[in-house]
């Protein structure tokens, strides 16, 4: 079973790799941004947008009962027109969980949490499992839309993520 070591060691890759992507995709001209490539969220931009509000409304909103950035949870994925809003969104987002992390126990895994829309609860650690897996999932996406663009994306491979945050730029 995972304890909330394992957890902290997931969440800091998770940070770190959704901070590479922010900046990537800041690099990138507005029209590219934010064109329409047919995707799950239709934009780069969107698809970072929702990766990030998977974060906020699992472990902020339900978990914490508060949105890291209530303003900006409650837009319209097209009403954001710039990564800053969305990199300012994202630092507030994971300011909240390192913070929640820091008072996380491990009898606390297994605690209830209720999202709104699901119709049960679930377990706290399948809260945190669901995040991961959702942000691996639409990185994969953003991945092949970057490899579209002819434009080379950021590490994301758990073990040179994790050598690059030690200070090792590898190779691994």
């Amino acid at each position: 079973m995972m304890s909330v070591a394992d957890f902290q060691s997931i969440y800091a890759y998770n940070w770190q790799v959704l901070r590479d992507y922010a900046a990537a995709l800041s690099k990138l001209p507005e029209t590219e941004l934010t064109k329409n490539r047919e995707a799950t969220h239709e934009s780069l931009k969107n698809i970072f947008h929702h990766i990030l509000s998977v974060h906020d409304g699992w472990l902020n909103v339900t978990v914490q009962r508060a949105s890291a950035d209530p303003v900006v949870r409650e837009m319209d994925f097209d009403e954001v027109r710039s990564m800053d809003v969305l990199r300012d969104y994202m630092e507030k987002i994971i300011k909240k969980e390192e913070g929640f992390f820091v008072t996380l126990s491990d009898r606390d895994l297994g605690r209830p949490v209720q999202p709104e829309w699901k119709t049960r609860p679930h377990a706290l650690r399948d809260a945190l499992l669901q995040v991961t897996f959702e942000q691996a999932h639409h990185l994969g996406e953003l991945i092949a839309l970057f490899w579209q663009m002819d434009v080379e994306p950021p590490e994301m491979t758990w073990i040179d993520v994790g050598l690059a945050m030690k200070g090792d730029p590898g190779p691994s």
